[in-house]
């Protein structure tokens, strides 16, 4: 089988790649490598690099994908409230051009990674599952939500490609960007960590997430086009471990054997508990639940590949910030200058 993952230089994709090859595929990377490193690609992969808002037709029309896996996107959501033309452009619009690409390819299978900020703020204590009520609280929510209707809209016009949305949260691991101040809490402090610099906490750190590592994410995506009881689902994907930002300073500090240091940061508006329930996923994908990874486990894994590897230079903000109020401060020293959007 032939398959197309976008954003394959980046942090998941470079690890779905590296399943489907392992599996006898032919894969071919696209990426534009604003966020992505050649490095991560893994070896066999066909590459070619693209925007995924750049005319597909070409590279798509000559593979002939029988799968199209979608991953590239910039995942900084709180910065998305400071970047919304941007983040609407990077991830409708380049969501829309890569499921038209596939569509007239003739793909048999469209996976999406959709992300859990679809759902926005709870409504209750219980975790979110694919049945919650979504109401996304930011861009990046907003935009990956608007994504998913786009690729249900195509599937119920057309009668294809089938589909799998999959919204998986706080992902991490080895080959995860360390150097992006704006996204990957894990990453961030990892970075902090290996530089003998404070891990930056807004508020008090009390915020809780289900951190994931990556190996189960990774697979599920990779085996949803031969899981026919994945075929146009939309299923929750990560890890049930909860955990305060705080602890997982303290948990990074530990698999590191740095001092604990933390930068007390002011509060910054965003979901403070934000859980999923995974019971379509490991239903769905019972032997490859059983192999997850536990957190700690899963910085040990990431700890080694960090030390290991040259951490690369700063990520700058992708964008000029178009609405800098409310920007955090932290922020506003490393960012250009606010710019007027065309409307």
């Amino acid at each position: 089988m032939r398959a197309i993952v976008t954003g394959g230089a980046g942090f998941i994709g470079s690890h779905v790649a590296e399943i489907l090859l392992a599996e006898g595929h032919r894969v071919l990377v696209l990426d534009d490598l604003s966020g992505g490193y050649l490095g991560n690609i893994p070896s066999g992969a066909d590459f070619e690099k693209h925007s995924v808002n750049e005319p597909l037709d070409d590279p798509f029309s000559k593979y002939h994908p029988d799968f199209v896996f979608h991953l590239a996107a910039y995942a900084a959501e709180g910065l998305s409230h400071h970047i919304p033309v941007f983040t609407f452009t990077n991830n409708v619009s380049g969501t829309a051009n890569v499921l038209g690409a596939a569509y007239r390819a003739k793909a048999r299978h469209f996976v999406f990674t959709s992300s859990i900020a679809a759902y926005g703020h709870p409504k209750s204590t219980e975790p979110f599952s694919e049945r919650t009520a979504c109401h996304p609280v930011d861009p990046y929510g907003v935009a990956k939500l608007a994504c998913e209707y786009h690729i249900r809209a195509c599937e119920q016009y057309y009668g294809g490609p089938a589909f799998t949305i999959f919204r998986p949260h706080n992902v991490f691991g080895p080959r995860q960007n360390i150097s992006d101040p704006y996204r990957n809490v894990v990453g961030i402090f990892m970075a902090k960590g290996m530089r003998g610099e404070p891990m930056p906490i807004f508020g008090d750190g009390a915020q809780t997430r289900s951190f994931s590592y990556i190996s189960t994410v990774a697979h599920c995506i990779a085996a949803a086009p031969r899981m026919p009881a994945s075929k146009n689902m939309t299923i929750n994907i990560g890890g049930d471990e909860q955990m305060t930002v705080l602890k997982l300073a303290q948990e990074v500090s530990q698999v590191l054997g740095v001092p604990e240091m933390i930068d007390w940061l002011p509060p910054r508006k965003e979901v403070v508990h934000a859980h999923c329930r995974h019971d379509l996923a490991r239903r769905y994908f019972a032997d490859i639940y059983k192999q997850s990874v536990n957190i700690k486990e899963g910085l040990l894994r990431m700890a080694k590949f960090v030390r290991e590897t040259p951490i690369p230079p700063p990520t700058n903000c992708p964008s000029p910030i178009e609405i800098m109020d409310l920007l955090p401060p932290s922020w506003r020293e490393r960012v250009s200058a606010p710019v007027h959007s065309a409307m």
